[in-house]
């Protein structure tokens, strides 16, 4: 039997590399590029995926997938564990019913909305939405705070586009089979979060896309009908709905055009050095045109960029941007939630932000630091015994004096970069 895929993306080299396991003889047809979404990309330095990171090792089947064409994966280390929702400020997410109880994350009335869904009655429907489940088994708060970050992050999706049965069929089942969420969960003596560690490869998920294709057989070509695949026995079309219409419409019109409306979720994903606080597995956002932050540098090896995603059902005006726009756009939204952070834990910006901000170049930030850091302690009056050329322009209280008045003009970060220099005379608070 002869064999024809066409889309050389995980689906269909997965599926080409068990039917050629078995003794068929298959032919995968891809015009573009192998691996389509799963790809990584390396760009001087860093190590970037296009797509999808990784995948939860709660599967055996990619496991044993994994060693059969001789490749290892590795675990995200323990970073990977913690994350946060950015609403209307950082929320951690909880890692544990006691966290979850005593933190934040959601509002004393929003925690006994959620409770009283024990004992909301069971009234499974063939189908709605994921918002309108949760807000009927949980209460409208649980959906933004919780399910807004997740069908983003997950899907690109908003909690009102999505169906339950088809987005979460796990928790659609609980109500079905046990009445409730918790009653299913007590029952099942399970949580609520998925099981697995995060896994992916040392050079990233195209390590693994290679790694099966080096072993098929793959013809770059781009198929545009059936007819052109007329001595296969079987034809298998692993393709975005939009590309396997064009293949079919001609024998299969009706069917095109059930394809064609499928809707699609635009998302660019903006890659970029440095650092950001908190460091996490990243965080995701109920809002914002940016659905999420990850911070891949922070939790594989080899990797040493942070990645944004944006755009989504949630604001699908993107594919209407420029790249240039899609940026500005980006850094806003994460100087946004940095900003955040630094408010919420009083901390000090590092050396990059308060280079940008005073549009100096970064090393010199860090002789001032190393200066304030042998300084600190000595009053002003000895510290100037050290800038002879200073003291023969400016007199001592003359400096003070200046100095004050320039810090009621400043503001509260300006005022950050003074304390690298005077701890005893000034007092910024």
């Amino acid at each position: 039997m002869k064999i024809a895929i066409v889309g050389a993306g995980i689906s269909g080299l997965t599926t080409a590399y068990y039917l050629q396991e078995s003794g068929v003889d298959v032919t995968i047809f891809e015009k573009d590029k192998v691996g389509g979404k799963a790809n990584s990309i390396r760009i001087g330095e860093f190590l970037f995926e296009e797509g999808v990171n990784g995948f939860l090792d709660n599967s055996p089947e990619t496991l044993e997938l994994c060693e059969k064409i001789g490749i290892t994966p590795i675990k995200a280390n323990q970073n990977s564990k913690i994350r946060y929702i950015f609403d209307d400020k950082l929320y951690k997410l909880p890692s544990s019913p006691k966290e979850f109880l005593l933190g934040n994350i959601l509002p004393f009335s929003a925690k006994i909305r959620m409770f009283r869904e024990f004992f909301i009655p069971a009234n499974p429907q063939i189908d709605e939405s994921v918002e309108s489940f949760t807000n009927r088994r949980l209460g409208e708060f649980f959906t933004h705070r919780f399910m807004k970050p997740m069908t983003a992050g997950i899907y690109g999706s908003t909690p009102s586009n999505l169906s339950i049965n088809a987005a979460f069929p796990k928790i659609a089942t609980l109500e079905k089979e046990y009445g409730g969420l918790f009653k299913g969960m007590l029952k099942k003596k399970k949580g609520g979060n998925p099981s697995g560690e995060l896994t992916s490869f040392e050079q990233g998920i195209s390590q693994m896309i290679e790694k099966l294709a080096s072993q098929l057989n793959i013809v770059n070509q781009e198929i545009n009908s059936l007819e052109e695949l007329k001595d296969y026995d079987k034809i298998i079309i692993a393709t975005p709905a939009y590309e396997a219409a064009k293949i079919v419409k001609s024998k299969y019109p009706i069917l095109a055009n059930h394809l064609n409306q499928i809707d699609y979720t635009p998302i660019a994903i903006v890659g970029f050095s440095g650092d950001i606080e908190p460091v996490s597995f990243g965080i995701l956002t109920t809002e914002m045109k940016t659905l999420g932050v990850l911070m891949d540098k922070y939790i594989f090896p080899n990797r040493n960029g942070i990645r944004a995603m944006v755009g989504g059902q949630r604001y699908k005006n993107i594919l209407e941007m420029s790249e240039k726009e899609i940026i500005e756009n980006t850094l806003k939204d994460i100087e946004k939630i940095v900003e955040s952070y630094v408010a919420e834990y009083d901390m000090e910006p590092d050396d990059e932000y308060i280079a940008e901000v005073l549009g100096i170049d970064i090393e010199k930030v860090k002789k001032a630091k190393t200066a304030g850091k042998i300084y600190n302690v000595m009053p002003i009056k000895e510290q100037m015994n050290f800038f002879e050329n200073v003291t023969k322009k400016i007199e001592e209280e003359e400096l003070i004096e200046t100095i004050k008045k320039i810090l009621k003009t400043m503001s509260e970060k300006e005022q950050l970069i003074i304390q690298l220099y005077y701890f005893e005379e000034l007092s910024l608070k």
